[in-house]
This record gives C-alpha cells, structure tokens and sequence, in this order.
C-alpha cells in the first residue's frame, strides 16, 4: 500500500473513532469524519464502501491493541499471580489512555448491542480463535491445582476487566465525592497497585 493511501487511511479512522465515541453509531455523520480527516467524503467510501464498515475497522483496529498484547500474556502465563499482575496492569493503562474506544463501545451497547455483538465474535473468529480456549484450559487448571479460588473463567476475567475499566471511569467521581483534585498520572499509578493488590488477595490462594 502507497504512503499516502496509509496516512489517509490512519487520518480516517483516527476522525472516525472521535466521531463515533462522540455519537455513537446512529449519530456519527460521514461528512464530519471526512472533515476531521481532512480528506474528500468520497474516498472514505472507496477505502470503506459504507459506513458500517469503516464502523467495523476502528473497532477491529482498537481490539487488536487490547488482544495481541493478551494474547502474549495468556501464552507466556505460568501462574495465575503473574497473569493478574500483567493483565490487570495493561488492561488499566490500556482503558486511561483510550477513553475515546469505551466511550464508542458504551454507546453501541446502549443503542445497538446486536451490531457490537456480531463485530465481537467475528473478530475473535478470525484473529484469536484460540485465545479463549486456552484461557478457560488454564484458569480451569488453577483452580483444580488449587492455586486460586475462582473457578469460572468467565467471573475470573470480569473481575479482572471490570476493576481495571471502573479506573478511569470512577477517578471523577471519587475525586468529587472527597472533593479533591486526583492527578490522572499519579491516581492511576496507585490505581494500578491496587486492583492489582485486591484481584491477587482476592482470587489468589
């Protein structure tokens, strides 16, 4: 692919994601996009062809950033301890420093789940056919050998995800209710350590 084809292409779905975690899907308008990326509305239909596909590629290309990194985890994973340590620590970094792909999310699971859910399970389809499969094997495993005390993989990965995700989401809130002024980076590196710490004491035997 040329330079210029992939740079227009970067720009698009860069413009796209700010659009639709701003809109939702619904309300996203291919004008604006074309706008933001700087680029004429035509072509984002001769790289895309509609709307729904170019919906399909910015969140293909977030769940690439969150599951290659896991998926290196889950196959290195030796121990629970360290899998708690890695995927909590990158799920929480991960989620502050892309606030724009929830907010996205977050407006399809209100608006249109259905879609979100098609996208999900052909994207694990096709590139991490596996991956869940082997986390279910090893989780299972941990807990036969009695080195946790979860045993269903599906809780032990929400807890995982749900904690590391209410990190950003709560430091708003939180910072409100004690009225105080968190500084992201420092609030987020003790928040780190501590869902590290919970989700270890808590699933760890």
């Amino acid at each position: 692919m040329k330079q210029k084809d992939t740079n227009s292409k970067q720009r698009i779905l860069e413009a796209a994601l700010k659009e639709f975690s701003s809109h939702g899907y619904s309300g996203a308008r291919m004008e604006t996009i074309a706008q933001k990326a700087n680029i004429n509305k035509a072509m984002i239909f001769y790289y895309y062809s509609s709307k729904n596909n170019l919906y399909q590629e910015v969140l293909r290309t977030a769940l690439v950033k969150i599951f290659i990194p896991v998926s290196k985890v889950i196959a290195e994973a030796v121990d629970p301890e360290s899998f708690i340590e890695k995927t909590a620590g990158f799920y929480v970094s991960f989620f502050t420093e892309n606030q724009d792909f929830i907010h996205m999310v977050a407006f399809d699971l209100v608006q249109n789940p259905e879609n979100l859910s098609r996208v999900l399970s052909a994207f694990f389809k096709n590139n991490f056919a596996k991956g869940p499969g082997l986390i279910k094997k090893k989780i299972v495993s941990w807990y036969e050998e009695g080195f946790i005390s979860e045993s269903d993989p599906v809780h032990f990965m929400l807890n995982i995800v749900s904690l590391s995700l209410l990190s950003f989401l709560g430091r708003p809130i939180i910072g409100s209710i004690f009225q105080m002024n968190l500084d992201e980076k420092k609030f987020i590196r003790q928040r780190r350590k501590s869902v590290i710490n919970v989700l270890k004491k808590g699933m760890l035997r």
